[in-house]
């Protein structure tokens, strides 16, 4: 019990922690933000699985059933984690020109974790109360309303399910790329996925997480997938600039860089993609030299 508790609210924690962080450096005001922001599908898709969790915890609770609402509490959250922030990362922070998307994405954490801390104030009083009461400037959360939950049409049901979808097919290609042992950090070209077709938007979750430039949809019984694992030039170039960046960016952490502090960089080889290089890093400077370093600004 304990151990799942702790890991609970440091995953809890951590949601929170990546909200408050890029809220300050994008300098987010809830009260500010636009009420009818074009929301993206990976917005409404979480947002339906936190109405779907606000009715399954309030019937729960009727029925005295502390057991599937934490359940669904646990769930709700661990989509939140895995899912919903590890794909939303790149549309927000320093690197991340100002966009309604970005606005977007901060207002849906912003909802997720004020909602999700007055639906779990009666199994943890004290994280919720402390979560919420920072947010929201209030008094306490035990004082605000119990959520209701908005009833779902049929495309909020849909998209719970071809999300779940997006995650399996995710799932078999990372498999097959650690089987081919490719890192994720090696672009490739295409995957076949025999599958009903999902939308462009769900498709490019898949292409983002799997680092893959295309897909094609074939028809079939049974969902299968496989890579495209031939490697040229130019998807070879593509993967060393990729390590580039990552190693920059634990050269920043290991330097103690903010995550909006400007750097100069000087490196053995200079990367095809410059710009894109620099947008990444924020390096104002990239000069050749004989050895890779990071210098702040």
């Amino acid at each position: 019990g304990d151990d799942v508790r702790r890991r609970f609210h440091l995953i809890l924690w951590n949601v929170y922690n990546f909200f408050i962080t890029y809220a300050n450096l994008d300098q987010f005001d809830p009260a500010l933000s636009p009420k009818h922001l074009a929301l993206s599908t990976l917005d409404k898709w979480i947002l339906a699985r936190l109405n779907q969790t606000i009715s399954v915890v309030t019937q729960s609770l009727d029925k005295y059933d502390p057991y599937a609402s934490s359940h669904a509490i646990e769930d709700l959250l661990s989509d939140i984690s895995l899912w919903y922030v590890r794909r939303s990362r790149d549309r927000i922070g320093p690197t991340v020109p100002d966009s309604d998307d970005k606005q977007a994405c901060l207002s849906t954490l912003y909802s997720l974790l004020t909602t999700f801390s007055r639906l779990l104030a009666p199994f943890n009083p004290y994280i919720s109360d402390s979560i919420y009461k920072n947010l929201t400037g209030q008094e306490s959360v035990h004082l605000s309303d119990w959520p209701k939950a908005k009833k779902l049409g049929k495309v909020d049901i849909q998209l719970i399910k071809d999300m779940k979808l997006v995650r399996k097919i995710v799932e078999m290609g990372l498999s097959q790329r650690k089987t081919a042992g490719i890192k994720v950090r090696q672009p490739l070209r295409q995957m076949s996925v025999t599958s009903l077709s999902l939308s462009d938007d769900l498709a490019q979750l898949i292409k983002d997480e799997l680092n893959i430039m295309g897909v094609v949809w074939g028809k079939g019984k049974e969902l299968s997938v496989s890579l495209d694992l031939n490697l040229d030039s130019q998807l070879l170039a593509e993967g060393r600039l990729r390590d580039l960046i990552r190693q920059v960016q634990e050269k920043r952490k290991e330097l103690g860089a903010r995550l909006d502090q400007k750097i100069h960089v000087t490196l053995p080889e200079l990367p095809v993609a410059l710009a894109e290089f620099q947008r990444q890093t924020l390096a104002t400077t990239v000069k050749q030299g004989q050895t890779f370093q990071v210098e702040l600004t």
